[in-house]
C-alpha cells in the first residue's frame, strides 16, 4: 500500500490510539451522499444505522435536503457542527478524492467509501489513486472503496447497505468477520444472527485502496471481545504479515480460521520448472495456513459453523494419553467414528483399566467397554445406567474431548438428557459433541445446547470435523521462525549454467553429485579418471531445460565406450557436434526435490516433496513461507509421502534425512534472501543412506532479469 495512511503513526492530539478504533468505535457519523429514499442503496445506510441502536451523533450529508427522517441533513462537511470521526462515501467515483480531502480538512478520522467505479474498471484507476493520495496526506484509515462497509456490534455501528443488516435485534457474540467478498461477508453475518450466536465486527474490505484485510485483521485480534476471526480471502498484498499476525493471535488466545478462494493454478505459464507448474494458490495457501497455526475450512457453511463451535466450546483438555471418548449408543458407528478420526489425525483416549472395568461391572456382557464404546440400547431403558456410565466415560483421566453418540431417536434423547450432559460439560470444562444419525436440530435449539457447553453434530462426520477444529485452536503458538542468524552473504550464481550453478551450490555447502563436462576432442579417460562408473549422460542444463522428455539423458553407462557413444548420441541431438555434454557418476537413493519460487501473496516460498520424474505424477510436495526453521521443515517433511521413503520404505536403507533438512534450510536461508534469484530447483536432491549425505544431480535456476 504506497502511498497510504500510516496506521502505525502515534495520533494526534484527541485521536484515538489506533486509528482503526475511529472505524469500529465511532461516536458520530457523517453520510455523504446519502437519499432520502430509503429504497436507494445510498438511502439504506441510514435505516440500518438507526435501527442498529446507534448512540453518536448522525449527520446526514447532501445538499439536495434540508431533512432526512427527523434529522437535519447539511450540505457539506465543512457545515457540520464538529468533526465527525467517520466519513461514509456515497458518491460517484470521480467526486470520491475531493470529499475524502474535505473530510480530512474537516478533521475527520476515518473513511468508508462504499462507491463503486475505482479499481474494478479501467477508467476509475486513475480516482483509485487520488483517493488513496488524499486519504494518506491527512493519515485517515479508508475502507473500500467498492466494499458493503462495516458492522460494530457492540457499539450500534453499522453502516453498510447490505440486507444482513435488515434487523431490529442484533446479537453480540466474539465472532469477528474479515471479507475481501461483500456478498460473504452478509452472508456469514446474517448466518450468525439468524441463529442467535452474533458477531463482534464486520468489515467488507473492497478494493483494499488503503487499507486491506490484514490491517483490519491486525485491528480484529487485539480487540477483548474477540475469540475467532472469519477470513474470506481471494489474496493477500503481503502473506508473509499473514504469518506474523497469526502467530500474534494464538499468543492472544484467538483463532484464525480462513476460507481461500480464486484456487487456480500458480503462474503456470511463466513458471518453466516442475515444481512451478505444479504451485497453486491453494496448494501453497492450504500449507502456510497449517504453518501458521490457521484453520482452513472449504465452504461458508463451514466457517460459520467452526466461528460458532470455537466461539462457545473449550477446547480439549490435553493429557500424555489422551484423545477423544467415544460414549456410543450405536455400535455400528463405532467403527466410522474411529476411522474418521484417524483420517483427521485425532487420537482416541486409552481407558484406564479402572474405568474399563468401572463400566464392564454396570454394563450388559455384550456391551463393549473400551473406547470407542457400544454401550447398546439398553442404557436407554435404564436412566440411571446411561448416567453412571457417561459420567465414568467423561471422568475418565485421558478423556480429552467426548463424542455422544445417539442412535436413531437421538434429538428425544438428548432433551431428555440435557441437564445431566450439559451440567458434566460444565463441570469438566471439556468440549462435548452430540452426534446423530442425519437429525438435524432447529437452529435455536442448537444455539442453546452451545450456550450450555453441548455441540450438535448432524452425523460422525460433522462431530468429528467440529473436534479437529478445536483440536487445532488448542495447538500451542508454533514457535516463531526467525530470519537466519547474519552470516557473510553468498554470492548470487554468475550463470544459470551447470558450471556456475554447482559452485553455487557449493557456496551454500550443498553438494552436488560429481561431474565433468566434456567438450569436443576432450579425452574421456583423462576426464573421468576420477570417477567410478556406472555414469549419466546428459545435455547441460543452459542447453534445454526438461532433457527427459527429449530423449537427452542416458543412465546405467558402465564403461568409457558406452560413456563416449552416448555423448556423441546426445550432441547429434542437439544438432551440434562441438557441443559440452554432462557426465556424471550415477548415485542412488532416495529422489528429492527441494525449490525455492517467488510467490506473488507470499514471496519466497520453500518446496520440499518427492522428487524425480514423478515430481508432476504423485505431486507429493509441500509449502514453507520463509523464513522458515528445522522444526517447520521436519514438520512439512512427516505431512508428506516422502517421509515414509527417507525412513526406508520396504526394505530400502533409512535415508539421511538430517543431510536432506540441512540442505533444505541452506537452500531456503540463501535463495530466499537473494532478490536476484527468481527459483531455484534441485531435481532430482538424491538423499543418500544414512550417514552419507546428499547430493543434487540436476540444478536449474532462473535469474531475474
Amino acid at each position: 500500500m504506497s502511498p497510504a495512511p500510516n496506521l502505525a503513526a502515534a495520533s494526534q492530539g484527541d485521536m484515538v490510539a489506533d486509528p482503526l478504533d475511529a472505524l469500529f468505535f465511532a461516536r458520530s457519523v457523517a453520510l455523504v451522499g446519502v437519499s432520502a429514499d430509503p429504497k436507494k442503496l445510498n438511502g439504506i445506510p441510514l435505516r440500518h444505522l438507526q435501527r442498529g441502536g446507534f448512540k453518536g451523533a448522525i449527520y446526514p450529508v447532501n445538499a439536495k435536503y434540508d431533512e432526512i427522517d427527523g434529522l437535519r441533513c447539511y450540505p457539506s462537511l465543512t457545515s457540520l457542527p464538529e468533526a465527525p470521526d467517520v466519513v461514509l462515501v456515497m458518491v460517484q467515483a470521480s467526486d470520491t478524492a475531493a470529499v475524502v480531502d474535505e473530510a480530512g480538512r474537516r478533521g475527520a478520522r476515518a473513511i468508508v467509501v462504499m462507491s463503486s467505479g475505482f479499481e474494478e474498471t479501467e477508467g476509475g484507476k486513475a480516482f483509485a489513486a487520488e483517493t488513496r493520495r488524499v486519504a494518506a496526506q491527512y493519515n485517515m484509515p479508508l475502507l473500500g472503496p467498492n466494499c458493503e462497509g462495516l458492522w460494530s456490534v457492540r457499539s450500534g455501528l453499522v453502516l453498510t447497505f447490505g440486507s444482513a443488516a435488515n434487523r431490529d435485534v442484533f446479537h453480540h457474540a466474539p465472532i469477528s468477520i474479515v471479507s475481501q467478498s461483500g456478498a460473504v461477508a452478509g452472508a456469514l453475518a446474517r448466518q450468525l444472527q439468524n441463529s442467535g450466536h452474533g458477531c463482534a465486527y464486520v468489515a467488507s474490505m473492497g478494493n483494499e485502496t488503503c487499507l486491506d484485510a490484514l490491517d483490519v485483521l491486525a485491528w480484529m485480534i487485539r480487540q477483548d471481545d474477540v475469540r475467532v476471526v472469519l477470513l474470506f480471502i481471494e489474496g493477500l498484498r503481503d502473506g508473509a504479515r499473514l504469518l506474523e499476525l497469526a502467530q500474534e493471535a494464538r499468543r492472544n488466545g484467538i483463532s484464525i480460521v480462513a476460507l481461500k478462494s480464486g484456487n487456480s493454478a500458480l503462474g503456470k505459464e511463466a513458471a518453466s520448472s516442475h515444481t512451478g507448474k505444479i504451485a497453486s494458490a491453494y496448494a501453497v495457501y492450504n500449507d502456510v495456513f497449517e504453518q501458521c497455526g490457521i484453520i482452513q475450512v472449504g465452504s461458508i457453511a463451514e466457517l460459520v459453523e467452526a466461528g460458532e463451535i470455537l466461539a462457545t466450546m473449550p477446547r480439549p483438555r490435553r493429557r500424555p494419553n489422551g484423545g477423544i471418548a467415544i460414549f456410543s449408543i450405536s455400535g455400528g458407528t463405532r467403527a466410522l467414528t474411529a476411522d474418521l478420526c484417524d483420517t483427521y489425525g485425532l487420537h482416541m483416549s486409552q481407558f484406564e483399566p479402572e474405568t474399563v472395568a468401572a463400566l464392564e461391572a454396570i454394563l450388559p456382557a455384550f456391551a463393549h467397554a473400551q473406547n470407542p464404546t457400544d454401550l447398546t440400547g439398553q442404557v436407554l431403558s435404564r436412566p440411571e445406567l446411561f448416567e453412571q456410565a457417561l459420567e465414568i466415560v467423561a471422568r475418565e483421566p485421558n478423556t480429552e474431548a467426548l463424542v455422544l453418540q445417539f442412535a436413531n431417536r437421538g434429538p428425544s434423547d438428548i432433551r431428555s438428557r440435557a441437564d445431566m450432559v450439559a451440567n458434566l460439560a460444565q463441570t469438566l470444562d471439556i468440549p462435548i459433541i452430540v452426534s446423530f444419525l442425519a437429525d438435524i436440530l432447529p437452529a435455536q435449539e442448537r444455539r442453546e445446547m452451545a450456550r450450555r457447553g453441548m455441540v450438535a453434530a448432524r452425523d460422525p462426520a460433522d462431530a468429528v470435523r467440529y473436534l479437529s477444529w478445536l483440536y487445532r485452536a488448542a495447538m500451542d503458538p508454533v514457535p516463531d521462525a526467525a530470519a537466519p542468524p547474519a552470516s557473510r552473504p553468498v554470492a548470487p550464481p554468475a550463470s544459470t549454467g551447470w558450471l556456475d550453478s554447482a559452485r553455487y551450490l557449493d557456496r551454500l555447502s550443498i553438494d552436488s553429485v560429481a561431474s565433468v563436462v566434456v567438450g569436443h576432442g576432450q579425452s574421456l579417460p583423462e576426464l573421468l579418471s576420477g570417477m567410478a562408473g556406472p555414469f549419466v549422460v546428459k545435455a547441460l542444463p543452459e542447453q534445454v531445460e526438461h532433457k527427459t522428455e527429449l530423449g537427452l539423458v542416458e543412465v546405467g553407462l558402465r564403461d568409457l565406450a558406452a560413456v563416449g557413444e552416448a555423448v556423441e548420441r546426445i550432441r547429434a541431438k542437439l544438432g551440434d557436434a562441438h557441443a559440452g555434454v554432462l557426465v556424471q557418476q550415477m548415485i542412488f537413493g532416495v529422489e528429492t526435490v527441494l525449490s525455492v519460487i517467488r510467490d506473488p501473496d507470499f514471496g519466497p516460498v520453500l518446496v520440499i516433496g518427492t522428487g524425480g520424474r514423478a515430481v508432476e505424477l504423485w505431486n507429493d510436495v509441500g509449502y514453507l513461507a520463509l523464513p522458515t526453521n528445522e522444526d517447520q521443515v521436519r514438520g512439512l517433511i512427516g505431512r508428506l509421502k516422502l517421509s515414509r521413503l527417507l525412513a526406508g520404505f520396504r526394505g530400502a536403507p533409512r535415508a539421511s534425512e538430517d543431510a536432506f533438512v540441512k540442505a533444505a534450510l541452506a537452500l531456503a536461508n540463501a535463495a530466499g534472501a537473494e532478490t536476484s534469484i527468481r527459483e531455484i530447483e534441485l531435481n532430482p536432491f538424491i538423499v543418500l543412506p544414512e550417514g552419507q549425505g546428499a547430493a543434487a544431480v540436476d540444478i536449474l535456476i532462473q535469474l531475474n532479469a
